[in-house]
């Protein structure tokens, strides 16, 4: 009786002998969730064998189970797929293409409108400084090349001006020697100045003609018995030579003239171009 009892409760009831029989499912409940400690399944309906009831049952527990796993739901959960662009017709793509190549096409032109501007107004500037600076280089040479020939002007005619003035000069000098004898005067009272006659003995010769003009003028304007007045040919007319202790002052025309002229940088003698006299 025992084994018959053992053996009725570890066997496997075949499903048909389940057929007439109410069969009802006993289902533990979780342990510490306040549920009931059990509960009673529908009973079996005929026919259906036991196969099915243990297929259904682990998907059921499967689901229970995961609903206490709010983490690994929200883990496995897919993404949300982002909204598809909506779709465009053919014409429309074309319509948007052809805006935007009139719009880059006009954006262009005007880009190399500005830039052709810009560089046709930089090429003018340019063209105008360089004129400008081509022109300033070509009117200072002009001046300089005019300020050279005014230079070489000057230093070929400054010479041939200032020998000409000395050849006036001198022709001015001979008249008023023939007009005007006593031009010799203030000669003869400078040089013997120049000897200290006022205190020392000195001698003057003059030209004979000469002296016989001066001699009235001489005896009055200079009457130093120290000075001997003498007359000589050998002194040209016009001049004179006065002596003084071995001092000698070389008071001729030719000697006076050399002198003047000699303080202009120039050479000319007295009877350059005349006759003697």
């Amino acid at each position: 009786m025992a084994n018959t009892t053992n053996h009725s409760k570890t066997r496997f009831i075949p499903s048909e002998e389940l057929q007439d029989r109410q069969v009802r499912l006993w289902r533990f409940g979780d342990v510490g969730l306040g549920t009931p400690g059990g509960s009673v399944l529908p009973p079996l309906d005929s026919g259906a064998g036991l196969q099915p009831l243990m297929q259904e049952a682990p998907a059921e527990s499967a689901l229970e189970d995961a609903a206490y796993l709010p983490e690994a739901d929200d883990a496995a959960a897919p993404e949300e797929a982002e909204p598809a662009a909506p779709a465009l017709d053919e014409e429309a793509l074309q319509q948007l293409l052809e805006q935007a190549r009139q719009e880059g096409f006009a954006q262009g032109l005007e880009q190399g409108l500005q830039q052709a501007g810009q560089e046709w107004q930089q090429r003018m500037q340019d063209y105008q400084n360089n004129q400008g600076r081509e022109q300033g280089q070509r009117l200072s040479e002009i001046v300089h090349q005019a300020q050279n020939g005014i230079q070489g002007l000057q230093q070929q005619v400054a010479p041939d001006l200032l020998q000409l003035a000395c050849d006036i000069a001198r022709q001015v000098v001979r008249q008023e020697l023939r007009t005007n004898p006593q031009a010799l005067m203030p000669v003869l009272r400078e040089a013997l100045d120049m000897l200290g006659a006022e205190t020392k003995p000195a001698t003057v010769r003059l030209h004979p003609q000469d002296w016989q003009v001066l001699e009235p003028h001489i005896r009055a304007a200079m009457p130093n018995p120290k000075v001997e007045w003498l007359q000589d040919a050998s002194v040209p007319l016009g001049g004179c030579l006065v002596e003084s202790q071995g001092a000698q002052v070389d008071g001729s025309l030719e000697k006076r003239w050399q002198r003047a002229v000699a303080a202009l940088g120039l050479v000319s003698t007295w009877y350059e171009g005349a006759p003697h006299g």
